[in-house]
């Protein structure tokens, strides 16, 4: 047998998972360009050498007191290694720790809890400073509407703070990336906001309407890294939250580029390092939703690779039996995944069960619970030859455009 290894289990197990496939078949695995860590003299480097705005210890200096939004474990930003540095820069400004708030952008997932913060951010540091989670159904501040008529509520802890900083990542979403304003919206707005935003807000639009909500609230400042295919900090951008979070995709297409073969007859994406939950597994296919080239071919069969160790997970907004998911599966889309255009979906896990699978990715969708009954479903279908493409990191992967 063939064997590709995986990363698996984000947060948790951090480990590796082996796929195996028939000797006879043509297997592909698809890298990343990637780079290697830059260590705490590149983030003291990014942070010292801002992008359209100055230096943090500069802007913040005279403020009352700072606010930093950080995200959740359904995503790998590893905040224990930049705060550090952002809190130093906010020290230089004034704002010592009885002047700043952490504010976990979570969205609509769940609340981060003790053991959770303490992964995202260190024991150290959640033991010296105020951390807290959005709620999405109370604590919020309202900012009228924005020009797409999308009314914008916000945590009332970030929306009251003097100085505002957002220290997500800068990732690969298809056509789009995330990063930047995009940890405002959705992750520190409310139900009813992140709801609209995502029904309503054309794609051609979107990143144009992220900028416009964080000139209305006020977010002045981004700390963003980028991560290679361990985890580790690749490349970090830091200044004005729109110029930036552009200078840090234009990084990123070239970091997180990989190369998509084409008319596979299987692809197999593993949803890594956002394997925590079954609610993002989906983003496991990123890497073909922008592609020029037709990885699949027609009839042929994708297959999303997710740990989630937390099991399905929950989203308010976009989780089993939400009005967004039932719209979803009412059109026949049954949710991200089937962007792609396949006959076979098979998704693979062995913390998920069934109606897990079903509530999520739609009737249709072939349960494994065991990698080897994957095989059959593949061996069953497409017999002793077939060629095979892999993507390791599924989530970070970018195939262009």
């Amino acid at each position: 047998m063939k064997t590709v290894s995986v990363p698996w289990s984000m947060w948790y197990e951090n480990t590796t998972f082996d796929l195996t496939f028939p000797d006879s078949w043509d297997v592909q695995v698809s890298e990343m360009k990637g780079g290697p860590d830059i260590g705490d003299e590149g983030i003291r480097r990014a942070l010292a050498e801002p992008i359209g705005a100055p230096r943090l210890r500069d802007a913040a200096r005279g403020r009352r007191d700072a606010a930093i939004l950080i995200d959740d474990l359904t995503r790998p930003t590893p905040c224990y290694r930049v705060l550090p540095y952002i809190l130093e820069e906010l020290a230089a400004a004034g704002l010592g720790d009885d002047k700043v708030r952490i504010v976990c952008a979570v969205a609509a997932h769940r609340p981060m809890t003790r053991g959770d913060f303490v992964k995202k951010i260190g024991l150290e540091l959640l033991d010296r400073l105020e951390v807290i989670n959005h709620n999405a159904m109370d604590n919020l501040e309202f900012y009228g509407h924005s020009s797409q008529g999308i009314p914008i509520w916000v945590n009332r802890d970030f929306a009251r703070s003097d100085f505002k900083i957002a220290a997500g990542m800068i990732t690969p979403r298809g056509r789009i990336f995330g990063g930047g304003a995009k940890l405002l919206l959705p992750g520190a707005c409310g139900r009813q906001t992140i709801f609209a935003n995502h029904m309503y807000c054309p794609e051609d639009v979107f990143r144009e309407h992220l900028d416009e909500v964080a000139h209305m609230v006020g977010l002045e400042y981004i700390v963003n890294p980028l991560l290679n295919a361990k985890g580790e900090i690749m490349a970090m951008v830091a200044g004005h939250y729109r110029e930036a979070f552009w200078h840090g995709v234009e990084i990123g297409k070239d970091l997180y580029r990989t190369k998509v073969p084409e008319q596979m007859d299987i692809v197999v994406a593993n949803a890594w390092p956002k394997d925590t939950e079954g609610t993002q597994a989906g983003m496991a296919l990123v890497p073909l939703y922008g592609a020029r080239e037709t990885a699949l071919k027609e009839g042929g069969t994708v297959v999303i690779t997710a740990a989630c160790p937390e099991g399905l997970g929950f989203h308010s907004v976009m989780g089993p039996g939400t009005l967004f998911r039932q719209r979803a599966q009412r059109s026949g889309t049954g949710g991200r995944v089937t962007r792609v255009p396949v006959v076979t979906r098979v998704i693979f896990s062995p913390n998920l069960n069934k109606y897990d699978v079903r509530n999520q990715f739609g009737e249709e969708a072939i349960f494994c619970k065991t990698w080897p009954e994957v095989l059959q479903v593949l061996q069953d279908k497409h017999g002793a030859q077939a060629k095979v493409g892999v993507f390791p990191y599924g989530a970070i992967q970018y195939g262009g455009e």
